[in-house]
């Protein structure tokens, strides 16, 4: 069935959802302030520095819009090398502020945090996040997504310290951190949102619904500089030796390198890319129906990740390859794309292809399109795809299809209308799809089906009481195969709630009729402290039958930080499910300052175990080195050493 057959069957599905009402009106702009004398950057505001900068103040809940009570006042400004932030929050309860992470560039989940985001077009589509913890611990992502290398990364300086009533900030980014767009004067889009890990609260300074990004904050009337193109080449050239088992001897050695085409496009290449050494996600145990597909970890793919987002593209597809292109960027405000050429000489080949049109903050289409080569093997695949908001409601249409040599041409045609507001999301929706429909290189869990589906999630949080916040999830999915047989009824429905102290309890039950097989999945979990993966203990229990068979799976996980650089992580589940099967999975890092450290995993699986040890200076400036014993992703151990050192530098100059 085409797109245009599919909406003449089911426009019905998109209109009768669509209630008449007036969009929300955007917030007033914030005018911009150039500063003449910049700030000290040393967390303590002082307010002589900042008195050319009007305040802004309060915080709203991220879910609901509702008032927090500890609020927030911040202060931006800038002059032509820098954006300054500056950030004094509110704690009724001091002693509560969660701080455990001090380095540059590092996730800071779990920490208590502010963070700006700032887009320099304008258009809602392609922010920087720079975010702040209270011991000036930072985390950058840059819009299209970038791997986190800092020599292509790029930092900011932060300083930060508690105070009696809270705690403060203050931060100094640099505007060549970020793709910067031409047109001199121009208004940015912002927010200012924050964490608080004792409630696991998410609050902004304005609320901005997920089907309402036009109500982001404009800051106005702000003097970009001229964009400083580094058309240089950036090379990050590795070697490594070492002895190996199977192979005895070891050598290796290609290269990564990264430059500029123009102020919004990058280009990233690498040739005989090292992934040996790069640990993989480990999957748990899990009984699934369906393919799980664990989180990229490759910094070639993470590079622009954001503009090849697509369901029919995942790069996992691609394990290895021998020299790969990606370029990504902005070809204006309102358009970004994607392509990705990957080839192993005389066996395969794989390109993907993204362009995203956000005409407005409301609206947004997407095409993707990929091939796949190998001998006696081809494979193509399209997607159309088209979002719009309409004040609560979201429309999503989607026209997806691929020709195979093996299974020919098939397609999957979707449609779907959300509503969300103060914490309430309901859905509905319907789709087909082909038994032939096989893009290789894209993630499509199950064919040849057609039918409804409804969902609907409620979240609430509470500033008093013993509970913090309560989730409430409910999804009903009625299938049958392309030919009227009969394929699968599933209903699945849980919740969870988080008690003051922070200790989490979840309940789910998936019931579901697969093509005849009665399958039921009860899960029961309790976490405490809930967000803090540095020190935290959960266990969970699932019991029920899969796939008409017995099942029963135990987990526990816990994460301790003895000390400051020091952190252990441990996961050990049990399953009896036709037979018995376990899985551990321990790891561990101690952090030796100036970018140096030593990690290491064990991974358990039944009898079979592996483990590597690795010595690694990484993260900074300069030249990095490794020095692993073992193999990360090997299923059982070797006795492999390896020494692995990149050496940046780059070949041009600045235009």
């Amino acid at each position: 069935m085409g797109l245009r057959n599919f909406l003449s069957k089911y426009w019905v599905l998109v209109w009768l959802a669509l209630p008449a009402f007036a969009a929300a009106a955007e917030q007033q702009p914030i005018k911009a302030v150039r500063m003449d004398t910049p700030p000290t950057i040393d967390g303590t505001i002082n307010d002589d520095e900042w008195k050319s900068v009007p305040f802004l103040e309060g915080l709203h809940d991220s879910t609901t819009g509702s008032a927090y009570a500890d609020g927030g006042r911040f202060w931006i400004g800038y002059d032509k090398q820098y954006v300054y932030f500056a950030a004094r929050l509110q704690e009724s309860e001091p002693d509560k502020i969660h701080a455990t992470e001090y380095r540059t560039n590092v996730p800071l989940t779990g920490d208590d945090f502010v963070e700006l985001d700032l887009d320099l077009s304008g258009s809602t589509a392609t922010f920087n996040t720079f975010q702040i913890n209270p011991q000036g611990a930072t985390n950058i992502r840059i819009s299209g997504g970038r791997a986190s290398k800092r020599e292509w990364l790029g930092e900011f300086l932060a300083k930060a310290h508690k105070t009696p009533n809270g705690w403060e900030c203050e931060a100094r980014i640099p505007w060549r951190a970020m793709d910067i767009p031409r047109g001199g004067r121009r208004d940015v889009r912002f927010n200012i949102l924050r964490f608080v890990a004792k409630n696991q609260r998410s609050l902004a300074y304005t609320f901005v619904p997920t089907t309402q990004v036009g109500l982001t904050p404009t800051w106005s009337d702000v003097e970009l500089p001229k964009p400083e193109v580094d058309h240089s080449i950036r090379l990050l050239p590795y070697t490594y030796a070492g002895y190996d088992p199977k192979t005895k001897g070891i050598f290796n050695s290609g290269l990564d390198l990264k430059t500029a085409i123009t102020d919004q496009i990058n280009m990233v290449g690498s040739i005989n890319p090292d992934f040996r050494n790069i640990a993989n996600s480990v999957l748990s145990l899990d009984f699934s129906r369906f393919e799980r597909i664990a989180n990229e970890t490759r910094p070639f793919f993470q590079e622009g990740s954001q503009y090849a987002n697509s369901q029919l593209f995942i790069p996992q597809r691609i394990s290895s390859f021998d020299a790969g292109i990606n370029t990504y960027g902005r070809f204006n405000d309102k358009t970004s794309f994607s392509v990705i050429s990957t080839a192993r000489f005389g066996k395969e080949s794989d390109s993907a292809f993204t362009i995203t049109q956000d005409p407005n903050p409301n609206t947004s289409l997407r095409v993707t399109a990929t091939d796949q080569e190998l001998p006696g093997q081809s494979n193509q695949a399209y997607l159309v795809r088209y979002s719009q908001n309409y004040g609560d409601y979201n429309v999503f249409l989607r026209n997806m299809g691929s020709r195979d040599t093996q299974f020919g041409f098939g397609q999957q045609n979707d449609a779907l209308v959300q509503y969300t507001k103060n914490g309430l999301s309901i859905g509905s929706g319907y789709t087909t799809a082909d038994a032939g429909f096989t893009p290789r290189l894209g993630f499509v869990q199950e064919v040849d089906l057609k039918g409804p589906f409804i969902f609907t999630d409620w979240a609430r949080s509470f500033d008093k009481g013993s509970i913090s916040d309560y989730d409430i999830n409910y999804t009903i999915t009625a299938l049958d195969h392309m030919n009227g047989g009969f394929y699968r009824r599933e209903a699945a429905y849980g919740g969870s709630f988080t008690l003051r102290n922070g200790l989490n309890f979840l309940y789910s039950a998936d019931i579901a009729n697969f093509e005849g097989s009665m399958d039921n999945l009860f899960t029961y979990q309790a976490t405490f402290p809930r967000g803090n993966p540095y020190n935290q203990v959960s266990v969970r229990y699932d019991q029920g039958l899969q796939a008409g068979f017995p099942y029963k799976s135990v987990t526990g996980t816990a994460q301790w930080r003895p000390s400051k650089g020091l952190q252990f992580s441990l996961r050990e589940q049990h399953v009896d499910y036709q037979g018995a099967a376990d899985q551990t999975v321990f790891t561990t890092a101690y952090d030796l300052g100036n970018d140096r450290s030593v990690a290491g995993r064990m991974v358990r699986q039944n009898d079979k175990v592996n483990a590597y040890l690795a010595y690694q200076r990484t993260g900074n400036q300069g030249i990095e080195y490794f020095l692993i014993l073992g193999d990360p992703n090997a299923q059982v151990y070797r006795n492999a050493l390896a020494l692995k050192a990149v050496v940046p530098f780059s070949i041009g100059k600045k235009k």
